[in-house]
C-alpha cells in the first residue's frame, strides 16, 4: 500500500480526508498519521516515509509552501498535494514551482479529491512499476511458493475466464477473497492503453469500481482488464454504468485512446465465469470497429497460447525436460513480442509475470518446489536486461538451470 500523510491544523479538515481516503481507497492507501503543521510535519516524514503528503497551506510555525519546499529538497520522490482556501492564482503558482504534484482549491468536491488522489496514485505507481518493473515478494512462503504482487489475481481470473481450472480448486482459489454464494459479473475493457503504459498499476483503476458491498479483482494483461464484481446482494451493481464511464474516461484521457467496453449479465454461479467473460468480449466483438475488433480478437488467442505455453512450460521443467523447456520458453518470449508490439518495457514485465506463473504451477505440483531464494536472484537481474542476442539465451537457461527440489 502506497503510505499518507495528512498534514492540516483543523482536525475537521484532517478527518474529513481521512474518511474518504479510508473508504475510496481500501488496501491502496494507508494513513500512517497525521501533521498539525509544518513542523510536526517534518518531524515525522524521516520516521513514517510516507510515498504521499496531503498539506494545507496556512498553517502555524511553519506553513503549507515553506514545508513544500523543504520536502522538495529532503525527500524529492514524495508525491506533495497543496490544499488551499487562497484562489489567488500566485499561490498556485508558486506551489508548483515548488515541486508540488498538484493543487487543490477549497472548498471542493468529494469527486474533485478523489480526481486528485487518483493522478497521485498513478504517478507514484507508474515511478515503482519503472524501477521495478518485476514486483515479487522476496520472503519465503509455504508450500505454494511464490505469493507475487498482483499476479495471483492474473493467474485466478484468465484461469476462471479461459475455463483451465476444476471446479474444486476454482471454488477454493475464490474463497481466498471471500468469493462464494451471491451476484457475480464481468467487466471487459479493452485498450492500447494498457499495453504502452507497461506496468500501469490495475489498483487505481480497481478503485473506480468501488461499490457499497461490492468486491472487486482485475487484472490487467496485455491490452485488456478484466474485472470481477462479487456481491451478496442482487441489487449492489448499480451505479456499474457510473464506474465504467469514470475509468473509460481515465484510460482515454487528453490523448483519446480508444476504449472498449463490455459488460456480462449476472451469473450465481463460478463456473459459469467463463460464459461471462464470452458475454463481455461479444460486445467489443460484435459493436466496435473493425481495427478494435481484429486486435482484441488476436490478442485474446495470443493470451490463451500463452497459458498454454505457461502450463506447458511447467511440465516439461517440473520433468526435468531441458531441451523442450528452452523451446517453450524461446516459442514464449516470441509470442509476448508479436502481441506486444516489441515494446522491450511491457515484454519485459509480462515475461516475468509468466515466469511467476510457471514457479507458482510447479510448486502446486505433489513432491517437488522451486526455492524461492533463487528465483529471486534471477529475478533481480532480469529487469536489467532485453530480448535480444545472448540475453535471450539468458532468458531461455532461466529455468532449464533452476533447481527442482524434491520434496
Amino acid at each position: 500500500m502506497l503510505r499518507v500523510i495528512l498534514a492540516d491544523d483543523e482536525q475537521y479538515e484532517r478527518e474529513y480526508l481521512e474518511r474518504i481516503i479510508r473508504e475510496s481507497y481500501p488496501g491502496l492507501l494507508e494513513i500512517v498519521d497525521m501533521a498539525v503543521d509544518g513542523v510536526d510535519l517534518m518531524e515525522k516524514l524521516e520516521r513514517c516515509k510516507p510515498h504521499i503528503v496531503l498539506l494545507d497551506i496556512k498553517m502555524p510555525r511553519m506553513n503549507g509552501l515553506e514545508a513544500a519546499d523543504q520536502i522538495r529538497k529532503k525527500y524529492p520522490d514524495i508525491q506533495t498535494v497543496v490544499i488551499s482556501a487562497y484562489s489567488d492564482f500566485a499561490f498556485a503558482k508558486q506551489a508548483l514551482k515548488l515541486g508540488v504534484t498538484d493543487y487543490l482549491l477549497k472548498p471542493y468536491m468529494d469527486s474533485e479529491l478523489r480526481e486528485t488522489l487518483d493522478k497521485v496514485i498513478s504517478r507514484s505507481r507508474e515511478r515503482e512499476d519503472s524501477l521495478d518493473l518485476l514486483s515479487y515478494s522476496g520472503t519465503e512462503q509455504d508450500s505454494n511458493g511464490f505469493d507475487f504482487y498482483r499476479d495471483l489475481e492474473k493467474d485466478l481470473l484468465w484461469n476462471l475466464f479461459f475455463r483451465r481450472m476444476e471446479e474444486e480448486t476454482m471454488e477454493r482459489r475464490l474463497s481466498l477473497w471471500e468469493i462464494g454464494e451471491g451476484w457475480m459479473k464481468v467487466v471487459l475493457i479493452s485498450s492500447p492503453a494498457f499495453v504502452s503504459m507497461g506496468g500501469f498499476s490495475q489498483e487505481v483503476l480497481k478503485n473506480y469500481f468501488h461499490m457499497t458491498g461490492v468486491k472487486v479483482l482485475n487484472s490487467i494483461w496485455m491490452d485488456q482488464m478484466a474485472i470481477l464484481l462479487y456481491s451478496e446482494q442482487e441489487d449492489a451493481f448499480t451505479e456499474l454504468t457510473g464506474c465504467i464511464r469514470r475509468a473509460r474516461d481515465y484510460l482515454a484521457g487528453e490523448s483519446r485512446i480508444p476504449v472498449a467496453c463490455g459488460v456480462s449479465g449476472t451469473c450465481r454461479r463460478p463456473e459459469e465465469l467463463w460464459k461471462a467473460y464470452e458475454e463481455a468480449a461479444s460486445y467489443i466483438r460484435d459493436y466496435y470497429g473493425d481495427e478494435i475488433r481484429r486486435s482484441f480478437v488476436e490478442r485474446t488467442e495470443g493470451m490463451k497460447r500463452i497459458c498454454q505455453l505457461e502450463e506447458q512450460i511447467s511440465a516439461a521443467l517440473a520433468a526435468e525436460e531441458r531441451e523442450d523447456g528452452e523451446e517453450l520458453l524461446t516459442e514464449l518470449i516470441e509470442e509476448l513480442e508479436r502481441h506486444l508490439m516489441y515494446q522491450d518495457l511491457a515484454v519485459k514485465l509480462n515475461f516475468g509475470r509468466s515466469l511467476m506463473t510457471i514457479i507458482r504451477n510447479i510448486n502446486q505440483m505433489p513432491g517437488i518446489r522451486v526455492k524461492t531464494t533463487e528465483a529471486v536472484a534471477r529475478f533481480e537481474k532480469l529487469g536489467q536486461l532485453n530480448f535480444s542476442g545472448d540475453n535471450l539465451k539468458y532468458h531461455t537457461d532461466y529455468f532449464s538451470e533452476m533447481k527442482i527440489q524434491k520434496v
